[in-house]
């Protein structure tokens, strides 16, 4: 319903621009027309000095606005360059609260690693060089073995911290998830024993400090977790898995046990789930109602005004290492990630980067304007009248930075666009000694800010609401002159 009265106020608001300049061009048009009325006798005349000089002086301000509209591009551009400049520092503010609350969370895990020893045989030549003989040397490694099935449950709560006059958008997330191993018989070439009693569960965290807590570590089967050994970092240096938490576990003969486990994190901007699993089930669900996903897309997704929900079914045969390997080879597992970023559409910088854009389009309409009343009277506008105009339009995208910095977006447009709007058309109604033109202008400015107001909120229609702005201009224009006499000289 919002969308339909939103897209009936923007063309409302077309339809006004469009009125207004359509009343303008025809009033000229009515004077020129009156103009060549009394002067039918003069029909089979030459061109008169007077009519040349009148024609010299209509082109030579019309080269003047061109002038004042491609100068006018050094103030936007200005505006442009600031806004470029605290947008950059805002994001420096984002990335710092990141790192002081929680960056992009990486989770992995759990996966169990059981350290084991070999021997291998190898062959020494005697100190006089002569005998050769083999020697049996024992070496420790340790299999890491990834889970059979594994369910993850994310339940993300937006919040915003602030710094200084910036806010960031960060988020608390309350992970639940099992996971179920199997243990096989392992062919290990020259394998001693495994060290079943000194084995750990490894999960997996890409920012240490921002887990607030483990509630809950349980292990279903024959297994025991060892009491008192939940430490920080996982002792392998496997992508994906190089930094998180271990907890120690004695592994019983039984093939088979599940672990369940709880915690609660911070992170910011987004949070991402490695599928470690033969079978990965990932459940996502979050209050803030601008998701983005990146990686494998979720099977399943609903989003509303309330949050969204997303679904991810992940087979191993997605990726290409092994649930089992040794942790001397080195193995990454980042090559496949479910990731959700909580996205915010457009910021302020962001929309008034857009409205910049579109500042030259609105200067040279605001021209155009003003040229047509100076040629429907006697009297003229000045330079310095056209650069002042041009000012008062250049100064509300500065206020708007400004404003938007400390308001909120609708409130700080509003306000800035109040001064374009005021003080032009007041200007133009004192300058012309008329107020009826005064109220045009003021309605076309009007018009022209809801418009503008409308392709910044309608992000994936901003091009086309554009493009569709300059084509009821052209189209209007070409019909109220379409009947325009021409001017012949014998």
């Amino acid at each position: 319903m919002f969308n339909i009265i939103f897209w009936v106020l923007t063309l409302l608001s077309l339809a006004l621009f469009g009125g207004a300049i359509y009343l303008v061009a025809r009033a000229l048009l009515k004077k020129l027309n009156r103009d060549q009325g009394t002067d039918m006798s003069a029909l089979e005349q030459p061109a008169t000095a007077k009519g040349a000089a009148l024609k010299n002086t209509t082109l030579l301000k019309a080269l003047t606005i061109g002038i004042l509209s491609i100068v006018a591009l050094l103030p936007l551009g200005i505006i442009m360059d600031m806004t470029s400049d605290r947008e950059m520092l805002y994001n420096s503010v984002v990335d710092e609260i990141g790192r002081s609350w929680g960056e992009q969370q990486i989770l992995s895990g759990p996966a169990l690693v059981i350290p084991y020893s070999y021997f291998v045989m190898q062959e020494e030549v005697s100190n006089d060089g002569k005998t050769r003989h083999e020697v049996k040397r024992t070496y420790q490694d340790e299999l890491v073995i990834l889970p059979k099935k594994l369910s993850l449950d994310l339940d993300l709560k937006h919040d915003f911290r602030t710094r200084g006059i910036y806010q960031s958008l960060v988020y608390n997330a309350a992970l639940k998830g099992q996971a179920e191993f199997r243990l096989n018989h392992y062919d290990i070439p020259n394998l001693i024993a495994f060290d079943n009693q000194n084995a750990r569960l490894v999960f997996g965290v890409s920012s240490n400090q921002a887990i607030d807590k483990v509630e809950k570590i349980e292990v279903t089967g024959d297994s025991v977790l060892l009491s008192g050994s939940l430490m920080s970092g996982t002792g392998l240096t496997t992508g994906g898995l190089e930094k998180g938490f271990n907890q120690g576990i004695q592994v019983g003969e039984a093939s088979d046990f599940s672990v369940n486990f709880a915690m609660t994190l911070r992170g910011s901007q987004s949070i991402s789930a490695l599928p470690l699993g033969e079978q990965t089930l990932l459940n996502i669900h979050a209050d803030w109602p601008h998701p983005s996903f990146k990686g494998l897309l979720p099977a399943e997704r609903e989003i509303t005004a309330n949050g969204f929900t997303a679904n991810w079914n992940i087979s191993h045969l997605t990726r290409n290492y092994p649930q089992e390997f040794i942790k001397s080879n080195q193995s990454t597992l980042t090559e496949v990630v479910a990731n959700a970023m909580l996205f915010e559409p457009v910021t302020h910088y962001g929309k008034i980067e857009r409205s910049v854009k579109y500042g030259l389009l609105f200067i040279v309409l605001t021209f155009i304007m003003l040229f047509i009343f100076e040629l429907g009277q006697k009297t003229s506008l000045s330079t310095v009248q056209y650069m002042l105009v041009g000012s008062a339009m250049a100064l509300f995208y500065l206020l708007l930075l400004s404003l938007s910095e400390h308001l909120a977006f609708l409130q700080a447009y509003l306000i800035a666009a109040c001064i374009p709007v005021l003080s032009v058309s007041a200007y133009v109604g004192s300058a012309t000694a008329s107020l009826k033109r005064g109220a045009i202008v003021g309605t076309m400015l009007v018009s022209l800010y809801a418009v503008l107001y409308s392709i910044l909120q309608l992000e994936d229609y901003a091009l086309l609401m554009g493009t569709g702005l300059l084509l009821v201009v052209l189209l209007i224009l070409m019909f109220v002159t379409r009947h325009q006499p021409k001017n012949t000289v014998q």
